[in-house]
């Protein structure tokens, strides 16, 4: 018994030798979190302030649709892709500090914008700072943690939007119901400002804290590295194993289509049926969102944990088919029931099982990719998740809801039938690469 504990406890030091301790990993993975969080809310909030921008600065629903997507999305998306490189072979702590920084800096600059293309620009500089926290934040924490150890802290991380979601709904309700009652404010220094403008201002300035905290973070050394950061072997890395990464990137990108259709079209949902202000609607969802979302989360980043450590294969794949298959429960549900709490019961169960595989499927793609790779890896993934989930998510709801049913009190049917339409093909495209996988990773971790 004595040899097998001492066999056991070895293999533990063994594993973890060359990290941070566990304290300073959460240390450093509560400031990344806060930072997600801080990030959505920059990002989001202009949801919530359709009306009274579309006012001030003259504009229709296509551009305001610029404003909120095409500014933010393509550019956060490709510009990830760069960052993602520079994270592989740079310091991710500075290029962090660096983002943030432009990305506050221009969240402030949105509230002094007076024109559409002031408004475009600002919003386009906060897509590029941004894109630099989640090739950077992945690549840490892998580092600050064995691969035992580091499925919570992956997702955990990745609740940040979790919580970033529940605060843009809250605080964007609020604002919005501010901006349809009151007129322009003096704030500080910046003048005579638009209830809308000062929102951004507000959501802006917290960066500094941020980048003071960033501030406090260690490089830590890079763990399970192959050799240097070479984009030529990453795309012939991912060319050999197309099968896995095609499988886990698709699977993913369509458990966040479903979870995009349901969330993006919630607000319109409860304002069209139930007569519901924005206020009620920001905070009654806020909490939902940020209460199912996290606890999904957690739980999913705990079972990988526990499996893990018990030897089991595939854990991260097969969690996530178990959600992906659950979550139709709920979508389906959330068309029978026509009450308001019942829709939002029914919109916070699918929060729980779609962010699961929203978290690790980031985590499994930190244990079958190289160091060296991996912020180029987690990039791309990105990259296909916000053009891909993001925007055929929303538009093809929107077309359901105006050429299908010709009825805008309709948008719950279409936003449930596009969200079991992409439900079922990631379940399907995950259930096809399970086995591609599993051979990747093996080979990954005897490599390492």
């Amino acid at each position: 018994m004595a040899n097998v504990s001492d066999s056991s406890s070895a293999g533990k030091t063994t594993a973890s030798a060359g990290y941070p301790s566990s304290g300073y990993g959460w240390y450093v993975v509560i400031i990344l979190y806060l930072c997600y969080t801080f990030s959505f809310v920059d990002r989001a909030i202009i949801t919530y302030l359709v009306e009274p921008i579309k006012a001030d600065l003259l504009i229709n629903d296509t551009y305001f649709s610029l404003l909120s997507g095409f500014s933010f999305v393509a550019f956060y998306a490709f510009m990830g892709i760069p960052v993602g490189r520079l994270a592989d072979a740079r310091s991710r702590r500075n290029l962090l500090l660096a983002g943030v920084t432009v990305w506050s800096t221009m969240t402030i600059l949105c509230g002094q914008a007076s024109t559409f293309w002031e408004l475009f620009f600002t919003r386009m500089g906060v897509g590029v700072g941004e894109a630099c926290l989640v090739p950077c934040a992945y690549s840490l924490i892998t580092d600050y943690f064995p691969r035992e150890r580091r499925s919570l802290p992956l997702t955990v991380f990745s609740g940040g939007i979790m919580l970033g979601a529940g605060v843009a709904n809250v605080c964007g309700g609020m604002v919005a119901q501010y901006a349809q009652s009151g007129g322009p404010r003096e704030f500080l220094f910046f003048g005579t400002v638009q209830p809308w403008q000062l929102a951004f201002i507000l959501v802006g300035l917290p960066g500094i804290f941020f980048i003071a905290s960033i501030a406090t973070i260690r490089e830590p050394a890079r763990h399970e590295q192959k050799g240097k950061p070479d984009s030529a072997l990453m795309f012939r890395y991912l060319y050999r194993h197309w099968a896995t990464f095609s499988s886990l990137i698709g699977g993913t990108t369509f458990g966040a289509m479903a979870n995009m259709a349901m969330l993006g079209w919630a607000p319109v949902w409860l304002e069209r049926r139930f007569a519901w202000n924005k206020a009620e609607i920001g905070l009654y969802l806020g909490i939902t969102i940020f209460v199912f979302g996290t606890i999904g989360l957690t739980l999913a980043g705990s079972l990988a944990n526990r499996y893990i450590r018990a030897g089991k294969k595939t854990v991260y794949i097969k969690i996530m088919m178990a959600a992906e298959g659950l979550v139709i429960i709920p979508l389906i549900l959330a068309r029978v029931y026509d009450n308001p709490y019942w829709v939002l019961l029914c919109i916070g169960g699918t929060i729980f099982f779609t962010g699961m595989p929203s978290g690790l499927g980031p985590a499994a793609l930190q244990e079958i990719t190289p160091n060296e790779m991996r912020g180029q890896v987690t990039a791309i993934a990105f990259l296909v998740l916000n053009l891909v989930a993001t925007t055929l998510g929303n538009t093809l709801v929107g077309l359901l809801t105006d050429y299908v049913f010709v009825d805008v009190k309709e948008v719950r049917s279409s936003a449930v039938i596009v969200a079991v339409f992409a439900t079922v093909l990631g379940l399907i495209i995950l259930r096809l690469g399970l086995r591609a996988y599993e051979r990747t990773a093996e080979e990954n971790r005897s490599d390492g």
